[in-house]
């Protein structure tokens, strides 16, 4: 049972490193969002990579949601929501 584990652990890690390996610029941008329903909210962007943004606000996002950033202006899906940290991805 033991190797088993110690694999399937190590295999769960490097899926997740993976997912993380794109590159990613740290940067510190003051903006706000609206969601569908018109609500605005002020955010910052604390990291961007090519497919979308690391953000820190104090609103309640759900996973799934759709937002438009204002500046850049950008539609972008709540891919991951923590209490004031969320990962969006960018819609084309």
């Amino acid at each position: 049972m033991g190797l088993f584990r110690s694999i399937f652990k190590k295999r769960t890690e490097d899926s997740y490193y993976e997912k993380r390996r794109r590159p990613r610029l740290d940067c510190s941008l003051s903006t706000e969002f609206t969601d569908a329903k018109g609500n605005s909210w002020s955010c910052r962007i604390v990291d961007m990579s090519e497919n979308g943004f690391g953000i820190t606000t104090g609103a309640n996002l759900r996973i799934g949601n759709t937002l438009t950033i204002v500046r850049p202006c950008v539609e972008a899906k709540v891919v991951w929501a923590d209490e004031n940290k969320a990962g969006l991805r960018i819609i084309l």
